[in-house]
């Protein structure tokens, strides 16, 4: 009976030390956020930073990322920065990519820009090529996504998750989901081009 016990305090454990949260998600996306993880970074009142990766079940041609992507949201703004390098066959590829929303109220409206650069090397000649485009988003393309918080979900309710930092101005409207799902789900598509 005892080591029933104990599995079960080790179950509700490892249960409470993941979470999902709902992320923002705008346009058409059949992107699935299903092999994504997130550790949350930092929290204060204003912002939340997230490390997204791979899911640890992911295969590497579902989810090739190599090094996590950021994604910090507020009650009105989202942004996601991603690089992704990879080196094949002689060929070395970068992609940067810049991201952020501003959203109005949690279903109202959205503007979204996007900056991406990408980089190629082979046998000493290098190119890049400059994309950015800015996209208006209205309520009915806007839903909200489920992602999973594998890490760091105790600072979600820890004490500084409430304080508004030094020289911060006081947070807006609070918005119902967070983040900018959609916008994750692209990066990881986007990287998935050089594997």
């Amino acid at each position: 009976m005892k080591s029933s016990l104990t599995l079960l305090a080790l179950a509700t454990t490892a249960l409470s030390q993941t979470t999902t949260l709902k992320v923002f998600d705008a346009g058409e996306s059949a992107l699935p956020l299903t092999d994504i993880a997130a550790s949350v970074v930092e929290v204060n009142a204003l912002e939340t930073v997230l490390a997204l990766n791979c899911a640890p079940n992911a295969t590497a041609s579902i989810c090739p990322l190599e090094t996590p992507f950021t994604l910090t949201y507020g009650p009105s703004t989202a942004s996601l920065n991603a690089v992704y390098a990879t080196k094949t066959r002689g060929v070395q590829a970068k992609m940067s990519l810049v991201e952020g929303c501003d959203i109005t109220s949690s279903t109202q409206g959205a503007s979204c820009s996007m900056s991406m650069v990408i980089g190629m090397s082979v046998r000493g000649v290098s190119t890049s090529t400059t994309t950015t485009t800015t996209t208006s988003f209205g309520e009915e393309d806007i839903t909200y996504r489920d992602l999973a918080v594998t890490a760091g979900v105790s600072k979600l309710t820890a004490p500084e998750a409430t304080q508004t930092p030094e020289g911060g101005a006081a947070p807006g409207a609070v918005v119902n989901g967070k983040g900018i799902g959609g916008l994750a789900a692209a990066a990881v598509a986007a990287a998935a081009m050089f594997v």
